[in-house]
């Protein structure tokens, strides 16, 4: 699949054949990034395509890389990717990218496969309160 539509999809919420194919054992995020004036001066000084390492490394932590693309008009980084359902993995992966100083904002957004909404919406009941 063409990484352009896998993102496109993603990112509008419309489920992805092979993101409903993966085990449930995976979750699947969106990251956002923007990059600080610092960072902007460093990719200037060494321009070169940062997807090829940025995959590197979150194969290192039992990730994939899905898409990496830069926001033409905003100059932010957006991301997908799918992880091992380990919250707390996440978290520290979240938290190291904050501490690298090199962000100015940084968002990383869990994303649900259309199969996933269905199933949360059918509980969605177990869930409600009377409204007073």
């Amino acid at each position: 699949m063409n990484k352009a539509i896998a993102v496109a999809l993603c990112v509008f919420g419309i489920g992805v054949a092979e993101a409903a194919a993966e085990q449930t054992q995976s979750r699947y995020y969106l990251g956002i990034g923007e990059p600080n004036p610092d960072a902007w001066q460093i990719m200037i000084d060494n321009p070169t395509d940062r997807e090829k390492d940025m995959g590197a490394a979150l194969a290192a932590m039992g990730g994939e890389m899905i898409s990496y693309f830069w926001g033409l008009a905003d100059g932010k980084n957006y991301i997908t990717v799918r992880f091992p359902d380990d919250p707390g993995m996440v978290q520290a992966m979240y938290v190291s990218r904050l501490s690298q100083g090199v962000l100015k904002d940084y968002r990383f957004i869990e994303l649900m496969t259309s199969a996933d909404m269905v199933e949360a919406l059918k509980r969605v009941p177990e869930f409600s309160t009377p409204v007073e």
